[in-house]
Formats: structure tokens, sequence, C-alpha cells
């Protein structure tokens, strides 16, 4: 049979018109893309090209032939895929959650339990979450309700604080509400999940956002603006001296579900 690289070059061939300008394209010489063509239709069994002494162009059948290409290599790139697909789905434990912190907890978790198999991560929407459950791209999916059809329990809560400079007027308070912080700066991570709606609460707070996670951090660490953190994610000593105060009242805690497949059952525990 033939290799694909021949048939490449042979759509090349037909997209260029000559075999010596798709030879310049394919950084070939000349006699050794023609070497390949000849092989190319030694494996088929027909002459694709019509040969005279100063020009070789494409024949009726190399005419007929260059329209099946195209579709030939596509069906074999998409095989390709698909095939990676598989064998990603199979060696690698994909998460989905609607919030970061709960997702880096159980990957934590995770992580002594598996025998050389991956974890890979995905923060998103719930319905996107839920779709993509529905589909098999996660294996396991935390959301803020139980799922119908799967199993499901309550795997966490998740409650909100703001992170403050000693220095700051707020950094004494017991605990703070919307209205109390409603006006300040701050700096918000983009990716925050179910957690974006604080944003509605906060209609005066100017967010300084930043999409990379190693850069809010840096920011967190190095400036003097406030910022949220959870009881999940407040690491105390690796906040640059910084003080957590819990926030209160509607809006400000979150439970968990972790949900699985029956068939995924035995990732719970």
């Amino acid at each position: 049979m033939f290799e694909l690289r021949d048939l490449n070059q042979f759509i090349r061939i037909a997209e260029c018109g000559t075999i010596s300008r798709a030879a310049e394209e394919l950084y070939l010489s000349q006699p050794a893309l023609s070497r390949a063509m000849q092989r190319l239709e030694g494996e088929l069994g027909v002459e694709l090209f019509t040969r005279t002494k100063n020009r070789v162009e494409l024949n009726d059948c190399g005419k007929y032939f260059a329209s099946l290409a195209g579709g030939i290599i596509e069906s074999c790139n998409r095989a390709v895929g698909l095939t990676r697909e598989f064998y990603s789905r199979n060696t690698t434990l994909s998460i989905g959650a609607c919030a970061p912190a709960p997702l880096w907890k159980l990957a934590m978790e995770l992580t002594p339990r598996l025998s050389g198999e991956k974890i890979s991560t995905k923060v998103c929407g719930e319905e996107e979450l839920l779709s993509g459950f529905a589909r098999g791209e996660f294996k396991i999916i935390i959301t803020r309700a139980p799922v119908e059809g799967c199993i499901c329990r309550e795997y966490c809560r998740e409650k909100l604080m703001l992170l403050l400079p000693r220095e700051h007027r707020l950094a004494q308070k017991s605990e703070l509400t919307f209205p109390d912080i409603d006006g300040i700066t701050m700096l918000l991570y983009e990716d925050i999940g179910v957690w974006t709606d604080v944003k509605e609460r906060l209609p005066h707070t100017r967010f300084i956002v930043q999409s990379k996670f190693e850069d809010f951090t840096d920011l967190v660490k190095q400036s003097a603006f406030p910022s949220f953190t959870t009881n999940l994610s407040y690491r105390p000593g690796e906040d640059g001296g910084r003080v957590a105060v819990p926030l209160v009242g509607e809006g400000t805690e979150h439970i968990f579900y972790i949900c699985v497949k029956e068939e995924n059952k035995g990732l719970l525990w």
C-alpha cells in the first residue's frame, strides 16, 4: 500500500500544477519527487501522469485520484485524532469542576491513589460541566448540586475570605460583609468558576483581573491590594504576611458535591 507521505506529495503536485513547482515548495529535488510518484503509481497499479519529453502532467486517472486523495488524508488524520482521544480517555483521569479550589483539593487527594494515571482538570460553567460529563469527557465532576442518574455525595464546603495586608483598615475585623468591602480596589483571579458572581455583589469595586494564576499569586504577595481567598485555598505563611478575614452573608459559602457514573464508583472513597 502507498505511503501517506507520497500521497501528500501527490496532492501538492495536483495543487501546484507541475512537479517542478511542487518540488520547490516541498524542498525536494525534482528527481526525488518523480521517483516518489513512480512508486505511488506502482502501488496503485495505474498511471497518474502523462509524460512527454518536456512535460509531466496529470492524466484523467490522476485527476480523479486527486479528487479522492484529500478525503483519504482527512480520514487518516481523523483516525489518528480519535485514537489519541481514546488513549487519553483511558490513561487520564479527567475532572471537571465549577470552582477551582475544590478541584485542587480533589486532585491532591487522588494523586497518591493513582498508579501511573495522569490527571487533567478543568474549571467551567455548570452547563458545560454537565454536558461534558454526559459525553464522557469527565470521569468526575464537582458541582453545587447532586446530579440525577449518577452517584453523588457532599464533598466540601467552601467559605469566602478576604486577604488583606496587616495594616489595612479592615484587617482587624473579625468578619466582613459585601457592603463592608464594596468600593475598594481588589485583585481577582479570572478563572474562579461559580464565585464569579461576587462581582455582581460589589458593583462599586474595581477589580484588577489576572488570567494567569502565577501572576495573580505574585501580585497578591507583592502589592497592597486585597484579594479573595477561601478556607480551601488559604495557606498561612504563604500569603506574604497577610490576614484572612471571613466574609459572611448570602453568597459567601458554597456546598460542593462530587459526582461519578456507576462504572466509575471505585473512584470514590
